[in-house]
């Protein structure tokens, strides 16, 4: 491989301008080889937005490329798996879009072809590059907050009738979940990753606006080591606008994301609190860049991403959890496993449409 990283793209639609924009940030490190869609005019124009070398509608003509030494897959959930376990087979690394799969089973099985093949794996959770979910990571790490005894993270969203009429929304098969999986995942990841993962879930989740499969509402309460937390996720809220929360309290301090707001009522303990954010550096990027400058160095380094195959999974299994209590109507142990109901894709619909009818 040479010293300039080759990029290929599959999938030409929302979210891979963010992909082609941040790699065309990072300069010589990289070039825009090929974008692959299903569509010959998205594809075409994608290419010429861009200035990739080449556009194809087979995304395995892309990944055959020798030149094409990695990949971001942004395609839809349910082909996030395919896409990336043939491209991790070709020999590519590999970004994929959160949701990294539709089921634990899958994120299992491109965990292990990323292992086989000897390719990195990666799954973009921006949020936590930006520099208040690093501040506020390190103040949770350092006990400044004390002793926790309380999280919360809201995700109340709106979506239009609209928004479900794309083809591969508001399905078990293919988006893999509702609010849950899509909107909340960021909230999921960034609960899990500042706290760690719970030990017990307990929710409930409904179709309550929305002419579609999949839940447009989530309650749930986790049960951590020695506190407890609460999520709610909505695409359902008819609100002015969309809103996000996170928060944690502990004995000595609260922390808030979206905005970042520590607050403590001692002065001895906001002391503490400045002199831990004092040594938190701002890397100067955020977002899609920052991750994808992440990925990219991994690949040319020989590190672990910042958010590999394992740490990715972990926000599918947590949504997993949820979706196997919701249904089922009773608390769910972590880690999740193999047997659960709603290990495979194919298990959690047929639990789903138990529980919630079929339409």
């Amino acid at each position: 491989m040479t010293d300039q990283l080759g990029i290929g793209i599959i999938g030409a639609g929302g979210v891979s301008g963010a992909h082609a924009k941040a790699y065309q940030y990072l300069g010589q490190k990289t070039r825009l080889v090929a974008v692959a869609d299903t569509d010959a005019d998205t594809a075409r124009a994608f290419k010429e937005r861009y200035q990739f070398d080449q556009w194809t509608t087979d995304y395995q003509e892309l990944i055959s490329r020798e030149d094409v030494h990695a990949v971001s897959i942004c395609t839809p959930h349910h082909l996030h798996c395919k896409h990336s376990v043939d491209a991790l087979n070709a020999g590519k690394h590999v970004l994929v879009e959160k949701p990294m799969a539709i089921s634990l089973e899958e994120a299992d099985a491109m965990i292990a072809a990323s292992e086989r093949n000897n390719k990195k794996l990666a799954v973009v959770y921006q949020l936590r590059m930006e520099h208040d979910a690093r501040r506020a990571k390190a103040l949770i790490d350092s006990g400044s907050l004390g002793k926790m005894f309380y999280c919360e993270a809201a995700c109340l969203w709106w979506r239009k009738p609209s928004y479900y009429s794309v083809s591969w929304r508001g399905s078990w098969n293919t988006e893999g979940g509702g609010a849950v999986i899509n909107q909340a995942s960021h909230h999921l990841d960034l609960m899990q990753w500042l706290l760690g993962m719970p030990k017990s879930v307990e929710a409930c989740a409904a179709v309550v606006a929305h002419d579609i499969e999949v839940e447009d509402w989530c309650r749930a309460t986790l049960q951590w080591e020695n506190f407890r937390g609460s999520f709610i996720a909505t695409t359902a809220a008819e609100l002015e606008s969309d809103q996000n929360r996170l928060m944690a309290l502990g004995n000595h301090a609260s922390l808030q994301l979206f905005p970042f707001r520590p607050h403590s009522r001692s002065d001895e303990q906001l002391g503490q609190i400045i002199d831990v954010l004092k040594k938190v550096e701002d890397a100067g990027l955020s977002g899609h860049v920052a991750q994808i400058a992440d990925f990219v160095n991994a690949i040319s380094r020989d590190l672990k991403p910042a958010v590999d195959g394992y740490e990715g999974r972990k926000s599918l299994e947590l949504a997993t959890a949820i979706y196997e209590s919701a249904f089922a109507g009773s608390i769910v142990e972590l880690p999740v496993a193999s047997t659960s109901s709603c290990y495979t894709s194919l298990g959690k619909r047929e639990a789903a449409l138990a529980a919630f009818g079929r339409r």
